[in-house]
C-alpha cells in the first residue's frame, strides 16, 4: 500500500485553517437560524453550571452539586459573564459551538495524514465536520466540545501506538483525561488504549510488537491513579464511580441479549451515519492494513488497532446505554458519532489505493452492509422526538419513508427504498471499474449533506415550536427587581392548553437569570435537574419532604393557583404566572398537593 511520508511535505496549513473558518461560518449561520433550545433539561443543565461559574459561585446546579464533566460549562462561562443577559448570550453560545465543532478538522487532518497525502486528508477533515451530527451545534450540549476533544485523544492514542515513547504515552493519557473532563463517556478511552496496545503487540512481528518495557509511563500512571482513587475513596467513603454522580445509574448489570440487539441497531445507525459506502469498504481497508502490519508496518498497525478498539468500545457503550431504562428505548448518536472520522479516513484510503477488492474482505463488507438494514426494524431508524435520536438515521430514514409511502405499510415501503439505495451502492463497491474511483465521492458527500440538511430542518422546526411557547424571552428578568430571586414550581397537568407547562418553565429559566431554583409537586418532572419534591400542608403552606415551609421572594408557576402574595405578570402560551411572595408560600385554597392540577385545570377551562 503506497503511503505518504510523514515528513518532507509542508502541510497545507492555509487550507486547513480555511476549512475551519468556512465550517464555523456555515455552522454558525445554520445554528443562528434555530431560534431556541429543545433538549431542555440537558441544555439547561450546562447553561446553569456555566452561569453559576460566571457569577462567581463555582460549578453549581440550582445551588446544588454539579456532578458532570466540567470543561464545557467552563468554556461557556466567559460568554455568559460578558453578555448583558442570556437572550444576548444565546446566539453567542451557538457561534462558540460552531467554532468548537469546526476545530475538529485539525486533529482529523493530522490523523488522516498518517495514511493519506495532504489534500486527501483535507477532504476527510471537511467530510468529518459535514456529518449530520453537526446539528448538535444548535444545542447547548457537551457534544460540541466532545467532538474535537475525542478527535485529539484519538490522534494522541494513534501516535502513542506508532511510537510508545514516554512523552507520547503521557500525551495520550493527558488527552484522554481532557476528553473525560469534557464528557465522562470518554473514560472508556483508557481501557481502549490498553486494548489497542495489546492488540498491536499481538499483530506486529516480535521485534516491533513486544515493546512492553517501553510502556512504563502508562503502567505507572495507571498505578498512581489507582492508588490516588483508593486513598480518596478511603478518606471520603465514596467510590470513584460516585465522583461522577450524574452517571451512577449507568453502572448496572446489562442483559447480554439486550445489549446484542442494540449493538446490531447501532451498527445499522453507524452504516447510515457514514453514508453506507465507508461502512462497506472498511473490512477491505482493515484487511490490507493488518496484512501490512504483519510485515512490520507500524503506522498501519497503529491505525488498524485504534480503529478496531475505538469503534468496538463506543458501539458497546451506545448499545449498553440504550439497553437500560435511561436509554429510553431508542438509538443514541450522541454516544457514537465520534468514530465517524475513522471510517471516513478508511474510505479515503480505499479510494486512494485504487478500489482494492480482496474477495473475503469485500464479501464481508458487502454482506454486513446488506444484512444490517434488512434485519433492523425500520421503526427503530425513524423514531425521533426532535431530540437525542440518531440524527443521520432518524431524519434520513424518516424522509425516505415519507417519500415512499405506497399502498403497502409505511414501514415496508420505507425499508424497501432504503434497501434499494444500499443495494445500489454496494453493487457499485463490488463492480465499479477502478478508473471511476472519484465517482464514489459524489454519492457519499451527497448522502452526508442530505442527512445533515434533514437533521437541520427538523431542528429548526422543533426549536420553532419551543420558541412559540415562550414569546418574550426575558419576561421574568424584565419585571423582577435587581438581584431578585425567583423559584419555579412545576405542577403536572394534562389539561388542554396546559400540556406545555414544563417546557415553558424550563425555557423561562433558560433565558432568565433571576430564576434560581425549582420544585415539583406530586411527581418528578423527569429531568436531570435538582428539583426537590414539595407538598401542601392542611393550612395551605407549601412544605418540603422534611416538613420545612418553602420560603421565596418570587414564585413562578402555572395559572389558577392563588397564593398569599401579589401576582406580578403572566406570560407564555400556557400563561405562567409570576407571584411576589416575600416569605412562606401559602395557597389561599388549602388542601392536598393533588388538588393543584385540578386548580390549574379549572383556570385552563375558564
Amino acid at each position: 500500500m503506497p503511503l505518504p511520508p510523514a515528513d518532507g511535505h509542508r502541510p497545507p496549513a492555509i487550507a486547513v485553517a480555511s476549512t475551519v473558518l468556512i465550517a464555523t461560518l456555515v455552522l454558525s449561520a445554520l445554528a443562528l437560524a434555530v431560534p431556541a433550545p429543545r433538549i431542555l433539561s440537558d441544555e439547561l443543565r450546562y447553561l446553569l453550571a456555566a452561569a453559576s461559574l460566571a457569577e462567581g459561585d463555582g460549578l453549581r446546579l440550582r445551588g446544588d452539586e454539579y456532578g458532570y464533566s466540567p470543561i464545557y460549562p467552563v468554556l461557556l462561562a466567559p460568554i455568559l459573564a460578558l453578555a448583558p443577559d442570556r437572550e444576548t448570550a444565546y446566539p453567542l453560545l451557538e457561534v462558540a459551538n460552531a467554532l468548537l465543532f469546526a476545530l475538529t478538522a485539525i486533529p482529523v487532518y493530522l490523523l488522516a495524514r498518517r495514511l493519506l497525502p495532504p489534500w486527501w486528508s483535507i477532504g476527510v477533515a471537511a467530510l468529518s465536520i459535514s456529518i449530520p451530527s453537526s446539528v448538535y451545534v444548535s444545542l447547548v450540549l457537551t457534544e460540541n466540545a466532545a467532538y474535537p476533544a475525542s478527535a485529539l485523544a484519538i490522534l494522541a492514542l494513534v501516535l502513542a501506538l506508532e511510537r510508545p515513547s514516554p512523552s507520547r504515552q503521557l500525551a495520550a493519557l493527558t488527552a484522554i483525561g481532557v476528553a473525560f473532563l469534557v464528557r465522562a463517556q470518554f473514560g472508556s478511552l483508557l481501557p481502549t488504549f490498553l486494548a489497542a496496545l495489546v492488540l498491536q503487540a499481538l499483530i506486529l512481528p516480535r521485534a516491533e510488537g513486544r515493546r512492553w518495557t517501553l510502556l512504563w509511563p502508562t503502567v505507572s500512571a495507571l498505578a498512581l491513579g489507582g492508588c490516588v482513587g483508593l486513598a480518596v475513596a478511603l478518606a471520603t467513603g465514596r467510590s470513584p464511580i460516585e465522583w461522577v454522580a450524574a452517571y451512577d445509574d449507568l453502572w448496572s448489570s446489562y442483559h447480554p441479549l439486550a445489549v446484542g440487539k442494540w449493538l446490531v441497531y447501532h451498527l445499522t445507525a453507524l452504516e447510515l451515519l457514514v453514508a453506507i459506502v465507508p461502512f462497506a469498504v472498511a473490512p477491505i481497508v482493515l484487511w490490507r492494513l493488518l496484512a501490512a502490519a504483519r510485515r512490520g508496518a507500524v503506522r498501519e498497525a497503529a491505525f488498524a488497532c485504534a480503529f478496531i478498539t475505538l469503534s468496538s468500545t463506543l458501539l458497546l457503550v451506545a448499545a449498553a446505554f440504550s439497553s437500560t431504562d435511561a436509554g429510553l428505548d431508542r438509538l443514541h448518536d450522541r454516544y457514537l458519532f465520534y468514530v465517524a472520522p475513522l471510517w471516513l479516513i478508511a474510505f479515503a484510503v480505499w479510494l486512494h489505493d485504487g478500489l482494492p477488492r480482496p474477495f473475503l474482505a469485500a464479501a464481508l463488507g458487502v454482506g454486513l452492509t446488506l444484512v444490517l438494514p434488512a434485519i433492523t426494524p425500520y421503526a427503530r431508524l425513524t423514531s425521533d422526538d426532535g431530540g437525542e435520536t440518531d440524527a443521520a438515521v432518524a431524519h434520513l430514514a424518516q424522509a425516505i419513508r415519507d417519500a415512499a409511502i405506497t399502498a403497502s405499510s409505511e414501514e415496508l415501503s420505507g425499508k424497501r427504498v432504503l434497501l434499494a439505495v444500499v443495494v445500489a451502492l454496494v453493487a457499485a463497491v463490488a463492480l465499479l471499474p477502478r478508473r471511476f474511483a472519484p465517482a464514489f465521492l459524489a454519492p457519499v458527500a451527497a448522502l452526508l449533506l442530505l442527512s445533515s440538511a434533514l437533521a437541520w430542518r427538523s431542528a429548526h422546526g422543533a426549536a420553532g415550536d419551543m420558541d412559540r411557547i415562550l414569546g418574550d424571552r426575558s419576561w421574568v428578568d424584565n419585571v423582577v427587581e435587581n438581584d431578585g430571586s425567583v423559584v419555579s414550581l412545576y405542577v403536572p397537568t394534562t389539561c388542554p392548553g396546559l400540556d406545555k407547562t414544563e417546557e415553558a418553565l424550563l425555557l423561562t429559566e433558560f433565558f432568565n437569570r433571576s430564576v434560581r431554583r425549582g420544585y415539583h409537586a406530586i411527581a418528578p418532572d423527569g429531568s436531570l435537574l435538582p428539583s426537590p419534591p414539595v407538598r401542601v400542608a392542611p393550612d395551605g403552606t407549601l412544605i418540603t419532604e422534611s416538613d420545612e415551609a418553602v420560603s421565596v421572594e418570587y414564585l413562578l408557576t402555572a395559572p389558577g393557583l392563588e397564593l398569599d402574595g401579589q401576582p406580578v405578570t403572566t406570560a407564555t402560551t400556557v400563561s405562567l404566572t409570576l407571584w411576589k411572595v416575600g416569605g412562606e408560600v401559602r395557597f389561599r385554597e388549602a388542601g392536598r398537593a393533588e388538588d393543584l392540577p385540578r386548580l390549574a385545570c379549572a383556570s385552563g377551562r375558564s
